[in-house]
């Protein structure tokens, strides 16, 4: 029997958390300790207001997440310079070091992916994923 387009999606979604799970476990983090590190550019300096918006969690539970990013060392914190009563934060030499761990990993797992697939077939993939994202954010 065909599966019908949301089914499809749904085991998407469940192979791609089985494999950011795997990731999580090599990498020794939680899921928000992960979303963390994945939302902040290497580079990047960010207000944690605005790293919260980006893991899609609230001020007040973002700033428990950034809190407990910064005590294991993997993000650093200071004053902002424009506003003294917030902070922004940027990854640390360990953060860097885990994030490029999971973008490797990340790697890893599109290569297994593309592999078995031409160009052609990548690149329609691609462009469906692609629809589909635009569809859903239609919708909010």
């Amino acid at each position: 029997m065909d599966k019908n387009l949301i089914d499809l999606i749904i085991d998407l979604k469940r192979n791609c958390l089985a494999d950011e799970q795997q990731i999580r476990t090599i990498c020794n983090i939680s899921l928000a300790e992960y979303k963390g590190i994945t939302e902040i550019d290497i580079e990047e300096q960010i207000p944690c207001n605005v790293l919260a918006k980006k893991m899609g969690l609230s001020s007040s539970r973002g700033s428990r997440v950034i809190d407990n990013l910064v005590r294991k060392g993997y993000l650093l914190r200071k004053t902002h310079p424009r506003d003294r009563r917030s902070f922004i934060v940027s990854l640390s030499s360990k953060g860097i070091k885990i994030k490029k761990r999971i973008e490797k990993e990340r790697s890893n797992c599109e290569s297994k992916i593309k592999k078995s697939l031409t160009d052609q077939e990548i690149e329609s993939i691609k462009e469906g994923l692609e629809l589909i994202t635009k569809i859903f954010n239609q919708k909010k």
